[in-house]
């Protein structure tokens, strides 16, 4: 009988369909998702290797920054004009907000394929996180587990 500390990680995960470089925009990921009807992609450096994960909450959260301080979009910058303590002079400060590596979430929870989905569903619940990056030996990621994708498998 299968139960829920003998499914695998493997079994229950999504492969990998892409991953985003930490230095793409946003809004390039935002239409990705829109595309591939996906919510979530591993971020990655120049070798490859898993430095984080961006999710739809994270395209959310960078929208409400934007309007919180009222910054506007110019080739791809975001500038906030703040007045200079020391002179009282007017200053363009840029924030470059629209890079992945600004918004994603750095702190990454990850776990092995072999892995059973039983341990995956402890470390969300500790965590209060979604997603789960699967790695393979050499750090690249090869899978995301979501809840939903825990629940999926449960109900087959």
């Amino acid at each position: 009988m299968t139960t829920i500390d003998t499914i695998s990680v493997s079994e229950a995960m999504s492969p990998v369909e892409f991953t985003v470089s930490q230095w793409e925009k946003l809004d390039g990921v935002a239409q990705m998702f829109r595309q591939r009807g996906i919510n979530s992609a591993p971020v990655v450096d120049e070798f490859g290797k898993c430095v984080g994960i961006i999710t739809s909450g994270d395209l959310v959260r960078f929208q409400s920054e934007l309007a919180e301080i009222d910054a506007r979009i110019n080739h791809g910058l975001s500038f906030e004009v703040t007045q200079s303590p020391a002179s009282g002079s007017l200053e363009i400060v840029e924030h470059p907000f629209d890079e992945v590596k600004r918004q994603m979430t750095s702190c990454l929870q990850t776990i092995d394929q072999s892995s059973s989905i039983l341990l995956a569903s402890k470390i969300m619940c500790d965590q209060n996180i979604h997603h789960l990056i699967v790695l393979d030996q050499s750090q690249r990621p090869v899978g995301i587990l979501s809840s939903l994708d825990i629940l999926a498998k449960l109900n087959r």
